[in-house]
């Protein structure tokens, strides 16, 4: 598949997030790896906080 081919089969959301990355030149690989490293902690938080399942 071509890189419009993937694009236009995107949501509008996905979109959107990747022209306004485009825009603003951010790197989308590092803001995702972000997000992971805060889930983790999230989780952690919650394990410390309630105990583990």
């Amino acid at each position: 598949m071509t890189w419009e081919e993937i694009y236009s089969s995107l949501p509008i959301q996905s979109r959107m997030i990747i022209d306004i990355a485009e825009a603003y030149r951010v790197d989308l690989t590092e803001l995702a790896n972000l997000q992971v490293q805060k889930q983790e902690s999230d989780t952690h938080l919650n394990e410390v906080r309630y105990g583990r399942d």
